[in-house]
């Protein structure tokens, strides 16, 4: 038997319990002896033996990170011999929070929701550059989402885009009729005829988004930006309870408190499938955005690659979002979606996403700190 085959063997065996970590490491060390390899010829033992190692993935926690563990990391465990650490945050801030504090070397991989967290990632060094031969499904994925990744990475592609995230407005199709919603569009957020039963979320960044839809203004070429604080204050004025959480948005629905408000794809998803009475406006969404499984600095490359092919099998990416309600990246020109994806917030049949709106990272990143400190501002004193 050779060397590969054995070490498919005993990394089986190591997988499925039937011999410990240390017998197994043995038993590289000893096959890689026994082969006469020293020097650089140990390079390729020592790295199927780091295998048997353990690494770091940190996600949001609850639902989606379930799915992804369920349906990535555990089979990734199982063939790699890897034992996977996990951590959760609640904010992408938070995360990068925790990195400073202590250190890079803690960390290897983390799913990400947005761009402009992978741009401020890469923007403090901690980005690692993906070799795109080594990951043969991204082939498989909507044009649109690999080149907004590559632009962030100049060119290269710095994190592995999978899921199509997103904000919609999210109606009681009890109290309120399509057609109403439809007429107002975003306006609706801000109509006196709901005053009190309105709810939006505490953050800059969708209170700015919103107000520049409702001001007709290019929310990626803002001209007008005392136009838009004067939005964010209309806003309060009618607004019921600005939520943090996607669990305070779906009581806030479920209990009948909430009429209308902005809201994610998932927490909708999540509603509906609980029986709630929501509608979501519109299809396309009120933004778009492209979740990623990024890759820090210093961690362990093949892990990523093999994980990166778990995870865009068409029905590894079909099973997380039928399961969380974020729209798999897969193109649907290439793989056939099912009913239930098609049925999700934000699925476009072209693959193309013509007409969807997304945040411009750079715009966004590079504006962040004065409208982050305007807005507590507006909010806290008006």
């Amino acid at each position: 038997m050779d060397a590969h085959h054995r070490y498919e063997q005993l990394l089986e065996q190591y997988g499925n319990g039937d011999i410990d970590r240390r017998s197994f490491l043995g038993q590289i060390g000893r096959m890689a002896i026994g082969a006469g390899l020293f020097g650089s010829g140990m390079a390729g033992f020592t790295r199927l033996a780091a295998a048997a190692g353990s690494i770091r993935y940190d996600g949001y926690g609850g639902a989606s990170q379930a799915a992804f563990n369920k349906h990535v990391l555990q089979p990734f465990a199982a063939k790699a011999g890897t034992t996977v650490n996990q951590g959760s945050f609640g904010i992408p801030a938070e995360l990068i929070a925790k990195i400073q504090a202590d250190g890079l070397k803690t960390y290897n991989f983390c799913n990400i929701s947005d761009q402009a967290t992978v741009l401020r990632i890469l923007r403090l060094g901690y980005g690692a550059e993906i070799d795109e031969a080594k990951i043969p499904r991204l082939k498989d994925l909507i044009p649109r989402a690999l080149s907004a990744y590559r632009r962030l990475g100049s060119g290269k592609l710095p994190a592995v885009p999978f899921g199509l995230s997103g904000g919609c407005i999210s109606y009681n199709r009890t109290k309120i009729d399509k057609a109403e919603v439809e007429a107002k569009g975003y306006n609706i957020l801000l109509d006196p005829k709901y005053k009190g039963s309105i709810v939006s979320q505490d953050s800059w960044v969708q209170r700015i988004w919103y107000a520049a839809l409702q001001t007709g203004q290019d929310p990626n070429a803002i001209k007008d930006m005392g136009a838009i604080w004067a939005k964010v204050r209309e806003s309060k004025g009618v607004v019921l309870k600005y939520w943090r959480s996607s669990a305070e948005q779906m009581q806030l629905f479920s209990s009948g408190s909430a009429a209308v408000g902005d809201t994610w794809f998932v927490p909708s998803f999540n509603m509906r499938k609980q029986g709630t009475p929501v509608a979501v406006f519109p299809n396309t969404a009120s933004y778009v955005d492209f979740g990623s499984l990024m890759v820090f600095k210093g961690a362990p490359m093949d892990a990523l690659y093999e994980m990166a092919d778990i995870l865009l099998s068409p029905q590894v990416m079909i099973a997380i979002s039928t399961e969380v309600g974020n729209v798999p990246l897969l193109n649907p020109k290439i793989h056939q979606m099912p009913q239930a994806v098609q049925d999700l917030p934000g699925y476009d049949p072209s693959g193309t996403l013509d007409g969807y709106r997304s945040f411009d990272p750079f715009y966004w990143v590079d504006n962040a700190d004065t409208w982050q400190r305007e807005y507590a501002r507006v909010m806290t004193r008006g």
